[in-house]
């Protein structure tokens, strides 16, 4: 009777760790977003009753989720105490996994905040919680784990930069483990990399399998004969991969091979409609680096018409028209101008769509005072600002060159209209003031345009050309007091910032001469 009741009784106090057993291998089994705050809730649970092998079961099960989940920083807690029990057999694979979520917890900091002190301290403890053996039972598992603790020390020592005691780490692990795997390989490369042994670095890297990297450390032992085959060979196998041609790329430029990678991609195919821009582009830009610029056009316009609303191929296409073509061919601004005008419609925020607009607009507007009967040249020269201005409506300069420049054109009621649309995206410049001046006089609107240069003067009143421009109005109205007032200030504000006053003298001596004989006026 006496050991029937101590049955009864020893099954009642089982019943709950039983219970709770149970209920944690439940919720590890579920996905991390239930898991997580199940398993938080049983050990809240767990310690209060004070069951110390729950807790530890628990806390290894959240340890293992949060890594998943990608929250080491979260799992620290919860393995670091792991770590310093010493209930069973496994202290020593908490302190693995405790360590390897120092060293993940690490590295997600430097993606985020880059290399700096808010690291070092989760490295040092990474590498302190990997120093004592591992002893587990069985050999294969042993192997394992031992590989895993080398592999922790070795990165925490790379990523704290001590790469010699990282070198050694990894010299110790090639000693302990049978067969160093392919992780281990790539540590050493980057290791060797960051050593500048180049060579070294190459070779660990194709141990790795990791043909990239070892293309990146032949580019830098100046080796393109190693490096350009096996770039060829990853382009044949993903020739859509912008990021992988972008590094082919700075490869050949850093060596010299633009000739040959290209002869190394000859056989291989460019894709069917837009997966096949990024290879197109790539090939010119190899031809046009070998001086190929002319070769490189057609592979730019099947680009352009592979995607229209890629910018890239129209931006290239522009440069290389001029490059290639002869510049006193009028036919070549043409065709350069539609291609900037098409790439800065594709994308309103290229800068070096704006650049080249720019560009072949200061080009044409220098040229206006000769060609202006020109019209191929001056519809080029209105056609580049206006896509700029449609680009960038906010744009108060953009807006005062397109008004200068239909000023020039004589087209006077169209060049107010984007003096005005300067003036409201920036009301505060007075060089607009000063230009819409100009034009206002060129209609005959005198008192408006006196009234444009006061405006200018108010807003800066050093402002030169505001200044002659008001004297020049003035003196043809018979005002020569106040328009010799304005030029001597110009004069003295030329001389002070270093500007020949050879225009303000001239205009002065034209004052002089009319007051002598006022038909000069």
């Amino acid at each position: 009777m006496r050991s029937i009741v101590l049955v009864l009784l020893g099954a009642l106090l089982w019943c709950p760790v039983a219970i709770a057993g149970d209920a944690v291998d439940e919720a590890a089994g579920l996905p991390a977003a239930e898991a997580l705050p199940k398993l938080e809730a049983l050990l809240e649970k767990a310690l209060e009753e004070k069951r110390a092998k729950d807790v530890l079961r628990i806390r290894r099960h959240l340890g293992r989720l949060y890594v998943a989940d990608g929250q080491p920083y979260a799992a620290l807690v919860h393995l670091e105490a792991a770590a310093e029990a010493a209930l069973d057999d496994r202290q020593d694979v908490d302190r693995l996994h405790y360590a390897e979520a120092l060293l993940a917890t690490a590295r997600q900091n430097i993606r985020s905040q880059g290399i700096g002190r808010s690291v070092n301290p989760f490295l040092r403890d990474a590498v302190a919680a990997s120093a004592k053996e591992l002893v587990v039972a069985g050999k294969s598992a042993e192997e394992t784990l031992r590989a895993r603790r080398h592999r922790v020390r070795i990165e925490a020592h790379y990523l704290l930069g001590e790469l010699e005691t990282a070198s050694a780490a990894w010299e110790a692990a090639r000693q302990d483990l049978s067969k160093v795997s392919v992780e281990l390989h790539d540590l050493l490369a980057r290791v060797r990399y960051a050593q500048r042994r180049w060579t070294e670095a190459a070779q660990a890297f194709e141990r790795a399998g990791n043909d990239l990297g070892a293309a990146a450390a032949w580019d830098a032992a100046r080796k393109p004969e190693r490096s350009v085959p096996l770039y060829a060979r990853r382009i044949a196998a993903d020739p859509s991969n912008a990021a992988l041609l972008a590094q082919a790329l700075r490869g050949v430029r850093y060596t010299g091979a633009h000739g040959a990678l290209l002869e190394a991609l000859e056989g291989v195919e460019t894709p069917e409609g837009d997966a096949g821009v990024e290879l197109l582009l790539l090939r010119a830009d190899l031809m046009e680096a070998g001086g190929r610029a002319a070769d490189a056009l057609p592979l730019l316009e099947d680009a352009a018409k592979r995607n229209e609303l890629d910018p890239r191929p129209k931006l290239r296409l522009a440069r290389l028209v001029v490059l290639a073509g002869k510049v006193e061919d009028e036919a070549v601004w043409d065709r350069a101008a539609d291609a900037y005008v098409a790439a800065i419609e594709r994308d309103p925020g290229s800068t070096a769509a704006a650049e080249g607009l720019s560009w072949i607009a200061r080009r044409e507007y220098s040229r206006l005072w000769t060609a202006w009967r020109d019209e191929r040249v001056t519809d080029r020269c209105v056609r580049v600002q206006k896509a700029l201005v449609e680009a960038m409506p906010d744009d108060a300069l953009a807006w005062m060159n397109l008004g200068n420049t239909l000023r020039v054109l004589g087209r006077h009621e169209q060049a107010l209209e984007a003096y005005a649309r300067a003036i409201e995206a920036n009301p505060y410049d007075p060089a607009i003031r000063s230009d819409l001046g100009l034009a206002l006089g060129s209609t005959g609107q005198v008192d408006a345009a006196l009234q444009a240069y006061e405006k200018s003067l108010e807003l800066d009143s050093s402002h030169v050309s505001g200044r002659q421009n008001a004297a020049r109005v003035l003196w043809l109205k018979g005002r020569d007091d106040e328009a010799a007032k304005h030029l001597g200030a110009a004069i003295r504000t030329s001389r002070a910032i270093g500007r020949s006053t050879g225009t303000y003298r001239f205009l002065m001596d034209r004052i002089w001469r009319t007051r002598q004989d006022p038909r000069l006026r």
